[in-house]
């Protein structure tokens, strides 16, 4: 709609009155955040780690039209748990066979006592055999988050003595698995810190709840304090919060209390959700104070968990890695091609057709 054709005067008066109409939900809202209840933190020193998953379309290998996504799970301390090439035209059928040769998988299935059909509902069945890449795209997105889970998981039975806080890149809740395999999930991380004290939290930079209740955080201040903290969300805010698409919410399966969490000291630092597991409530303030230690040297997201940030560091492939890998790439589709039909495959891509890469910001 252009400018010229737009009732200016007429917009700005059913604006106004559509906006008056909704205002008092801010006041209600102010009201429920004035309810919070509020802990000082203060920094305990622990050691963390947090593994990673590339996000869809940071590691791909594109030659039209041939599509290539590269899962990595990496950890903060540098470590490669997974790497695995997927190529979008891959028969469904193969992502059972993912659960018995790749060990992570294998060891969530095991350890869960349970099966490849009985772990989400976004996979595809074992009997599946539609090649379809829009569908491929969505069951590699779900593998990918599966794989993180898994090594999350792996991690927490075999940190060794020491005491170790995993942190969960987004919050310990997920619509890709079972209901009944997110409780036995649960349970397993459960019985981790039974036996060797691995502490699990989740943190994410945005929620929809952090989004409902922001203007009314910043309106009243209420998180402008000298030194962190953090405070519950209630349910009545949850609930409230999610009323937008009740469907999804309750495909939701969690296993965490939400706390909303000031990292740093500085009076306008950035809040993040962050999801505490049920069996550690209890403790839920010496844990917290573990993850702001790690705070402190967190850049450019201010209070940010550092060991975060280092696993998204670590399981991005940066331009010369995937340059090197699109070089591959080049080289397998040019196998089987005549001598001048590879001349015209490098003309073609030497001319800004064709190729193009994942994985870091010049690549979009």
């Amino acid at each position: 709609m252009s400018l010229e054709t737009l009732d200016l005067e007429t917009a700005r008066k059913e604006i106004e009155e559509a906006t008056k109409q909704e205002l008092p939900k801010i006041d209600k809202l102010r009201k429920l955040a004035s309810k919070l209840s509020f802990t000082e933190l203060n920094y305990r020193q622990c050691h963390a780690i947090a593994p990673v998953a590339t996000d869809g379309g940071d590691n791909r290998l594109t030659f039209q039209p041939l599509n290539i996504e590269i899962i990595r799970v990496v950890d903060s301390e540098g470590k490669e748990h997974v790497q695995k090439i997927i190529p979008l035209s891959i028969n469904p059928s193969v992502f059972k066979k993912f659960f018995e040769s790749i060990p992570v998988l294998k060891k969530l299935l095991e350890r869960l006592k349970t099966e490849y059909k009985d772990v989400s509902y976004l996979l595809p069945s074992e009997e599946s055999d539609e090649v379809d890449e829009y569908k491929i795209t969505g069951y590699v997105k779900t593998l990918r988050e599966i794989l993180e889970w898994s090594v999350l998981l792996e991690l927490a039975w075999n940190t060794g003595p020491a005491k170790v806080l995993l942190l969960r890149d987004g919050l310990l809740r997920t619509k890709t698995m079972k209901p009944e395999t997110v409780a036995k999930l649960s349970k397993s991380f459960e019985e981790a810190y039974n036996k060797n004290g691995c502490m699990l939290i989740g943190v994410a930079k945005r929620s929809k709840v952090l989004n409902y209740l922001s203007l009314a955080l910043e309106l009243d201040g209420v998180f402008h304090k000298n030194y962190p903290c953090f405070c519950e969300v209630p349910e009545e805010i949850s609930d409230e919060s999610y009323n937008w698409d009740q469907t999804k919410y309750k495909t939701l399966q969690t296993f965490g209390k939400m706390h909303l969490v000031k990292f740093t000291e500085q009076k306008g630092g950035l809040v993040y959700p962050v999801d505490v597991p049920n069996w550690l409530m209890n403790k839920r303030k010496e844990v917290l104070e573990y993850a702001a230690e790690t705070s402190k040297s967190s850049f450019p997201n201010l209070g940010y968990p550092y060991p975060l940030v280092k696993a998204h560091e670590n399981a991005v492939l940066h331009g010369l890695e995937m340059e090197v890998l699109a070089d591959y790439m080049i080289k397998a589709v040019m196998k089987g091609h005549t001598q001048k039909e590879q001349d015209k495959i490098l003309e073609h891509i030497s001319v800004g057709r064709g190729l193009s890469l994942g994985g870091w910001k010049e690549y979009g």
